[in-house]
């Protein structure tokens, strides 16, 4: 949606020029030329101008409604009386990586690190980035979970070779330097674990987030009430 940024904005230009060339044309005294220049000029800034800004509002609605689907995630029962279960994590980014994790609790709770930039940057196409760290298990109530074992699976793909060689200072320091970097944070979301239950995990540009896909995901996530 680039050209309906752009585009309006050039016209804008040629008509702050056309105006300019008016204005000039007036201190000569060549009223019939100046009047051309100057109302046409004016009429194509004002009315490029606001193209723009409409192109960049609709563009601004765009990048806050961008989403991705990172990972597919389904359950299975191993020993539902333990509250013990089978969590495959099959992630639908570049990465194609498949984990099956055994966790103990009544969600699943999938995590990571998001990297948020500059709304200037974002507004020309410079989307979040992210990481997925890990999947692990979680309880609805906390005294549930107390002295209860922490059950969690690495979901970390490898990196690109050129990045595996430069420290992470480094990449910090330059992104720190570039002013494009708004927030470095971390972010999770969660839901609840159930036999044959299947859900997608979804990334906007805020963060992660989830959402039954089949009956019995929908089932459960109604009967919680988070």
């Amino acid at each position: 949606m680039g050209w309906m940024i752009f585009a309006p904005l050039a016209v804008a230009a040629l008509g702050l020029v056309a105006f300019v060339a008016g204005i000039v044309h007036a201190v000569k005294l060549r009223p019939g030329k100046a009047s051309v220049r100057l109302g046409g000029g004016g009429l194509l800034a004002i009315g490029g101008l606001a193209a723009g800004l409409i192109g960049l509002n609709l563009q601004s609605y765009e990048r806050l409604t961008y989403e991705v689907p990172l990972a597919d995630v389904t359950v299975r029962a191993v020993d539902p009386a333990h509250k013990l279960y089978a969590v495959t994590v099959t992630r639908l980014d570049a990465t194609h990586f498949v984990q099956t994790c055994t966790l103990q609790g009544d969600a699943w709770e999938i995590g990571g690190r998001f990297q948020k930039w500059k709304p200037w940057a974002n507004e020309i196409g410079l989307n979040a980035t992210y990481t997925l760290d890990q999947i692990s298990n979680r309880y609805y109530r906390a005294i549930d979970g107390d002295g209860q074992r922490i059950t969690a699976c690495d979901l970390k793909a490898p990196q690109p070779e050129a990045v595996q060689y430069l420290p992470d200072v480094v990449v910090r320091w330059v992104l720190k330097h570039m002013l494009v970097e708004d927030r470095f944070f971390g972010s999770a979301s969660f839901m609840p674990m159930a036999d044959g239950a299947e859900y997608k995990v979804i990334a906007t540009q805020f963060g992660f987030n989830a959402e039954p896909v089949n009956a019995p995901a929908r089932a459960a996530n109604q009967q919680r009430a988070f």
